[in-house]
């Protein structure tokens, strides 16, 4: 106990107290996948392993490149799921709703009615939208190639600080896209029709 009370913390360890705390005791403190992973490769981690017998030098390695190359993979494929639905779902569906106001407006001023300001506002924020989308999509899409064309070694944290971002930020227009378009064109169901089935 004396020896290793200081990794005992009865709080809350993913909270920001929790960060505090550690850097406080000296610990280490690895916040993602890819700091994970680079820690593993460290010799005492490894020598532990061998030293009670539970893997050989060349099982621990072997399973810390498998996690490196799952990691790699499962952030590959969801980046590009991300990129596909965005491209081919959720752009074209808001392009349609933006298209769909628009001409709501200009029948409106074909009868000699000026549009009321609220149906001006929506399309503008919808071509905000689809605007935020289109180049999230851009950035997502260049994130992915450059990571895919990265070395082994560094592709883990490639995926790490450019395609989980630039995933984020599709997801972040994306989800304002959805409170925006209606119902009837939106291609995929939305959270509260999921979360309350009405």
């Amino acid at each position: 106990m004396a020896k290793h009370k200081k990794v005992f913390f009865s709080g809350n360890n993913y909270a920001e107290d929790w960060h505090a705390e550690a850097a406080k005791r000296g610990l280490p403190n690895l916040k993602d996948t890819v700091e994970c992973l680079r820690a593993a490769g460290k010799e005492h981690y490894i020598a532990l392993f061998e030293h009670h017998k539970v893997l050989s030098k060349i099982e621990y390695e072997a399973r810390t490149e498998i996690g490196w190359e799952r990691y790699v993979k499962v952030l590959n494929i969801e980046g590009n799921a991300a990129l596909d639905i965005a491209r081919n779902q959720i752009l074209p569906a808001t392009l349609a709703y933006q298209t769909h106001v628009a001409h709501a407006i200009t029948a409106i001023k074909a009868a000699g009615v000026e549009p009321p300001t609220a149906e001006v506002e929506l399309l503008k924020s919808v071509a905000q939208g689809a605007g935020a989308l289109k180049s999230a999509i851009d950035v997502l899409d260049a994130a992915l190639t450059e990571a895919s064309a990265a070395d082994a070694h560094h592709q883990g944290e490639k995926f790490r600080d450019l395609v989980l971002p630039a995933m984020a930020a599709v997801r972040k227009a994306a989800d304002e896209l959805e409170g925006i378009v209606h119902d009837d064109l939106w291609p995929l169901p939305k959270y509260r029709e999921m979360l309350y089935q009405y």
